[in-house]
């Protein structure tokens, strides 16, 4: 995470001298982005340190709800601080634009730019997790975006008005990014409940233990990107005593977390009665 935030430094300060020596606005916009960017890494880098703390009695779940809140807050910010500003100053260019010369300049220093970008989603391209997943995306957005200023530069050689074209592009690109990223993080944020399939082989592996009559009202909820609340009632014979029970949760807790580790807490409830599949509040 570390040499991402520095490889995004790098850029910055080129995408920053480049716009300083030729002035093309696209190359702006993409200053702007790396603004974000940079910013997102260090509240993902913050929130990827403090997600990880264990639970207390104010949050019994633990802190990995860190993660999807701040790459929330980032996704909101790049919609309404950078790209809407970029789009409003764009048009202002698209009714008066401005002629520069030193289109070849700004080809060359973007350039090194997307190779920058390029090395750092090649970082994080295999790495699994909300965290790493939210850069790796960032930084094919943001390559994005440079191949969009390289192409409205190269463009400007013919007509200065495809210089604010690109910026607006570029807007574009960070709005379509940003709500991907709200609508992967509020799915969690919302309570989202595991698979049909998941059900199915809860259940399915439940009814290996011969006391066990039947599943239901299974209720299951992430309290994390990769960790599972899990909530079910289990039918027994009406007899069984309460210690034969106690033993029967253990065992079927433990086998559930052995074979899906990622549920991390279980709460079994016995009945002598059947019920529907799932659970429903």
């Amino acid at each position: 995470m570390k040499a991402v935030i520095y490889i995004y430094l790098l850029a910055f300060l080129v995408k920053l001298f480049a716009y300083l020596k030729t002035g093309y606005f696209a190359i702006l916009g993409d200053v702007f982005h790396s603004i974000a960017d940079i910013f997102l890494l260090l509240i993902l880098f913050l929130a990827k340190k403090y997600s990880s703390k264990s639970g207390d009695a104010m949050h019994p779940f633990g802190h990995s709800m860190l993660k999807n809140i701040a790459s929330l807050m980032v996704a909101v910010a790049f919609i309404t601080l950078i790209a809407f500003e970029l789009i409003r100053e764009s048009i202002g260019r698209l009714i008066s634009p401005v002629v520069s010369e030193k289109y070849l300049e700004a080809v060359m220093y973007e350039s090194l730019v997307l190779l920058l970008l390029m090395i750092s989603a090649a970082i994080t391209f295999k790495k699994v997790g909300v965290i790493e997943k939210t850069v790796f995306f960032e930084s094919f957005n943001d390559a994005l975006s440079t191949v969009a200023a390289i192409v409205g530069v190269a463009l400007s050689y013919y007509d200065p008005i495809f210089d604010p074209i690109a910026a607006v592009i570029i807007a574009l690109l960070i709005i379509i990014n940003a709500s991907r990223l709200i609508k992967s993080n509020v799915r969690f944020l919302l309570g989202m409940s595991p698979s049909d399939e998941f059900y199915d082989k809860v259940a399915e592996l439940c009814k290996s233990f011969k006391e066990v009559k039947g599943v239901h009202d299974m209720l299951g909820v992430y309290t994390g990107e990769n960790e599972i609340h899990l909530d079910i009632h289990v039918t027994v014979e009406g007899s069984m005593s309460i210690f034969e029970a106690d033993k029967l949760s253990e065992r079927i807790a433990e086998k559930l977390q052995k074979e899906y580790p990622n549920i991390k807490y279980v709460l079994v409830h016995f009945c002598p009665h059947m019920g529907n599949k799932r659970k429903i509040i």
